[in-house]
């Protein structure tokens, strides 16, 4: 056969006759000597005359134009969904005829030699609107206007408009094409995506990983669509918090596959937009469009060309739609996922990979509280550490190298991790303050399991913990952070104010979402040291820069108090933060300078196990010298280099020394001397 395609492509037929429209006007044209120049043209009017009767003559075996799919066909073909679109048969000749080309490059030859440009190998609309208009037999719609509709509907795209109208060349998106023919999903834009409906639960299925009240209104949406009550549905959620899977149920609720946009450009995101309308129409699918916003951010929706029917939005917590496409949207809030969804998710991704009990699965879910798309990524990475660790089945030591692979590509790029080694201990500090540190850590332990018995006085507290330490600089904050972190066993992360912080406005506000969004997701640990430099108290507006500074205050305000996570901040300079920031801080440790006593511990945790130190040298230097743990660690290690470097053991000259330089460092003079 003449066209390269399968028995079962469903426009074979229609092609055949728009190649027998082609024809019939060359010989309308020139005559029948005109068809001779053109001899693979035959080979187009043999296969179609098989069908006709013998004596049908060119023009007759044109007329079967009038034919093309009836609205009312039940056949499910790309061609009948656009008519049952709405579409009508001279807009459905239009595509076959500007795809002839698509089949059979020699076409491309004719249309150079019907219309005034020999380099042109596209129809143009000109030669369009005579191919359309000859031989008819009914009224049509101006060709312009078939044009227009298609190009709205992103079915066809119009080339070089600088041109006259007429000699405007035409052609099809190689994924319209592809669908057309109904080769399947053709993806050359990596931002769409087609989900076959057989890859989501139903709603059913999910009711054990998404509460049943909220999965209830979620599978009221369609009949509200229908009724032209909603235009779509806007789903706010983390990343991986469950929005597409339930979209996805939804839309295999409906029998339709799910078409993702996902996360485009905004300048790229009306093209794609009328793109995704017509790859939706074409293949039966729900569109969906993924979007990254900033905080305060507003772009307005594009409308889905051509598209009528159910349609879904993911949003982050920032940034909002605006325009008449997200007017009619419902909004849905897609709630985190709690210790029992999380402990079905894991079951679902190891699926008895793990040992004969479920103690590793239960652990993972109480203690990691991921999203449910972080469970299915760490569960599949964990199945990889396993292998590659030689266990015979997933151990939690894993699951945990699993989860600090996916903070290590998420996080890294705004913030450094810190090792969680060590001991309690390690940290020197009052009771008072080592009781505090007890207490955060039950706090953190139980910030998901307490929210079910508190009072009715408690609403909208979310399950993150906020923890302040103040104090002077070397006196355990961070080590305490470490700390905490092991006891936790979840990873830290240091915010790297140098990659958040920026002179440009709004950017600052933009790392700062994404940090959060990508902490709380992954459920890390966030360390914000030296915390005064963001959280300082708003000041009188006397310039932009102030009311800049202002504004990423308010901000910060807002983010931490909705924050999921747990974050813990350190400042040396609590008296220059915020006192709005301190009234949304859960827990707050003050960290004093060592007394003698404590510092005599430092000192002795410090120096190497065998050195020549007096204990009465010792005694003095704890006494007389009020340094923090940090100074005191600084001290012990120059006075241990220069120990190894004279090859003797630390003395009581050498410790002096190390001190004696500390307070150099500081322009003061040294009790010792």
């Amino acid at each position: 056969m003449p066209l390269a395609y399968t028995s079962d492509n469903p426009i074979q037929p229609w092609l055949l006759q728009a190649a027998v429209r082609v024809a019939a006007y060359l010989q309308a044209m020139g005559g029948e000597p005109v068809l001779e120049h053109y001899p693979f043209l035959t080979l187009y009017l043999d296969e179609a005359r098989r069908s006709c009767p013998p004596a049908s003559d060119l023009f007759e075996l044109d007329r079967g134009w009038s034919g093309l799919i009836d609205p009312e066909a039940p056949a499910d073909t790309p061609l009948a969904r656009l008519r049952q679109a709405g579409l009508k048969p001279e807009h459905l000749r239009a595509l076959l005829l500007i795809g002839l080309v698509e089949v059979d490059a020699r076409f491309g030859t004719v249309y150079s030699m019907l219309h005034p440009f020999p380099d042109e190998l596209r129809l143009t609309v000109g030669l369009l609107a005579d191919l359309l208009t000859f031989n008819a037999v009914d009224d049509l719609v101006p060709v312009w206007h078939v044009v227009q509709e298609l190009e709205r509907r992103g079915l066809i795209l119009i080339h070089q408009l600088d041109r006259p109208r007429a000699a405007q060349p035409l052609s099809l998106p190689a994924p319209v094409w592809a669908a057309l023919c109904g080769e399947g999903f053709s993806r050359p834009w990596p931002e769409l995506r087609l989900y076959p409906q057989t890859a989501f639960e139903t709603l059913a299925e999910l009711g054990g990983l998404l509460p049943p009240a909220w999965l209830a209104r979620l599978g009221r949406v369609p009949q509200l669509v229908e009724r032209g009550l909603a235009q779509g549905l806007v789903l706010r959620g983390m990343r991986g918090s469950g929005r597409r899977r339930a979209l996805g149920a939804l839309a295999r609720t409906l029998g339709r596959d799910l078409l993702q946009l996902q996360q485009p450009a905004v300048q790229q995101l009306p093209g794609l937009c009328r793109l995704a309308g017509a790859l939706a129409t074409l293949h039966r699918a729900v569109p969906l469009i993924e979007l990254e916003l900033a905080p305060g951010e507003a772009i307005a929706l594009p409308p889905l060309a051509g598209y009528n029917g159910l349609f879904g939005v993911m949003l982050g917590r920032e940034g909002s739609l605006t325009g008449p496409q997200a007017e009619g949207c419902l909004l849905l809030e897609v709630p985190a996922a709690d210790h029992e969804a999380r402990r079905r998710q894991w079951s679902q991704v190891l699926d008895g990979r793990v040992n004969g009990t479920q103690a590793v699965i239960e652990d993972a879910s109480r203690n990691y509280h991921l999203t449910l798309g972080a469970v299915a990524r760490a569960g599949k990475l964990a199945q990889a550490y396993a292998a590659l660790n030689d266990h015979a089945h997933i151990e939690l030591a894993d699951v945990q190298e699993a989860c600090r692979a996916l903070n290590r590509q998420s996080l890294e790029n705004l913030a450094s991790r810190i090792q969680t080694d060590g001991a309690w201990a390690d940290l020197i500090v009052s009771e008072t303050t080592r009781a505090d540190l007890a207490n955060l850590v039950r706090r953190c332990r139980q910030r998901e399991t307490v929210l079910a018995h508190l009072g009715r006085g408690f609403t909208g507290i979310k399950r993150g913990v906020r923890a302040l330490f103040g104090g002077p600089s070397g006196t355990g904050k961070t080590l305490a952070a470490r700390l905490i972190a092991a006891e936790l066993r979840l990873d830290l992360y240091r915010v790297d104010l140098s990659a958040v912080v920026s002179k440009y406005i709004g950017e600052t506000e933009r790392n700062l979402s994404r940090l959060f969004a990508r902490a709380e997701e992954q459920d890390i640990v966030l360390l914000l040291d030296e915390g005064d430099s963001l959280l300082t108290a708003r000041t009188d507006v006397r310039s932009a820069n102030d009311r800049y500074a202002n504004m990423e205050t308010n901000y910060l305000l807002q983010r931490l108090e909705q924050y999921e996570g747990i974050i813990l901040i350190t400042t040396n300079a609590a008296s220059r933060i915020d006192g709005a920031f301190q009234r949304r801080i859960d827990v707050f440790i003050e960290f004093s300078p060592p007394d003698a006593g404590q510092r005599q511990r430092l000192w002795q945790l410090h120096l190497p196990g065998q050195h020549a130190i007096s204990p009465g040298f010792l005694r003095t230097v704890s006494l007389r010298c009020p340094l923090t743990g940090g100074q005191i660690r600084n001290a012990a290690l120059h006075a241990t280099v220069l120990a190894v470097d004279a090859g003797a053991p630390v003395c009581d000259a050498l410790l002096a020394e190390g001190i004696n330089r500390e307070y150099t460092k500081q322009g003061a003079a040294s009790p010792l001397n």
